[in-house]
């Protein structure tokens, strides 16, 4: 199309490519943005009434998970009738809260409302690392006054990405405490296991660890399944990893909506522009 012949369509093709422009800006400002060193926590509530409640074994132990999450990403039972053959949890006291067949045969089911009946996801945000809340973590969303009957019990998962920028290398070391489980993996292979019902109690991490340069996938997933107290604390001892909430290539339906409308706005004007050449 010869251009200078339609003079009118040329003007609003400019303002269409300056909106365009705009309207770009916008949508990535729009876009949620984290400082470094935080992960996304997801929050769950267990029935006051689920079975597990007040009935799983005392004490502090380091083996109560297998090394790999299962297939549905979730902490496997470290017991002979999941696959276990050596350094096995003691079956007597262990979750119930498993899936029983399949292949996730297994794996604890705290953190998974498709999987547990008991267990009601209650909302997400973003918090900095360390992580801190050593005791009245309550449900709901840790902000609750007890738990136990009628309030339920407080279950959370925290997930990010760990960075070491290019061309490096990093030795960190991981610290981990809670009231009453917490269990951390690192591109889904455990890092800390901290099982059992305890007062609030620092388990026992993979560390120090040396990382070479990519992203890896953290999970820290925390349940309090007795009466009294619950807490989490959490760290990475390191500075040269940013750890940061997960990416996610999927904008939020309002953004994609507001930028949509916009570029729609500006179809009446290339009509009246086009119209009156």
């Amino acid at each position: 199309m010869d251009m200078t012949r339609y003079p009118g369509f040329a003007r609003a093709a400019v303002h269409v490519a300056m909106g365009a422009f705009v309207l770009g800006v916008l949508f990535f400002a729009a876009l949620p943005r984290a400082s470094a060193n935080s992960v996304t926590i997801t929050y769950y509530t267990i029935a006051w009434n689920d079975p597990d409640a007040n009935n799983l074994a005392h004490g502090v132990f380091n083996n109560e998970v297998q090394n790999n999450l299962g297939p549905n990403g979730l902490p496997v039972l470290n017991t002979p009738a999941y696959g276990c053959t050596s350094g096995c949890y003691n079956p007597v006291g262990a979750p119930g809260n498993v899936v029983t067949s399949g292949p996730g045969a297994g794996e604890i089911t705290y953190w998974d409302p498709s999987l547990n009946p008991y267990v009601t996801e209650t909302g997400t945000a973003t918090v900095s690392l360390p992580f801190s809340v050593p005791s009245n973590f309550f449900p709901p969303n840790g902000t609750g006054v007890a738990d136990g009957y009628p309030y339920g019990y407080q279950a959370a998962v925290l997930s990010g990405n760990l960075i070491v920028p290019a061309h490096t290398s990093e030795t960190i070391s991981f610290n981990i405490g809670a009231d009453d489980m917490a269990f951390a993996f690192l591109n889904g292979q455990v890092v800390c296991d901290l099982g059992g019902v305890h007062a609030s109690t620092a388990g026992t991490c993979v560390s120090p660890m040396t990382l070479s340069t990519g992203t890896y996938s953290l999970e820290v997933f925390f349940v309090d399944i007795n009466q009294y107290q619950a807490g989490l604390t959490f760290g990475i001892n390191t500075s040269g990893i940013i750890t940061t909430p997960p990416t996610s290539s999927t904008p939020e339906p309002g953004t994609l909506l507001l930028l949509g409308s916009g570029l729609m706005g500006f179809v009446p004007l290339i009509r009246r522009r086009f119209a009156r050449t």
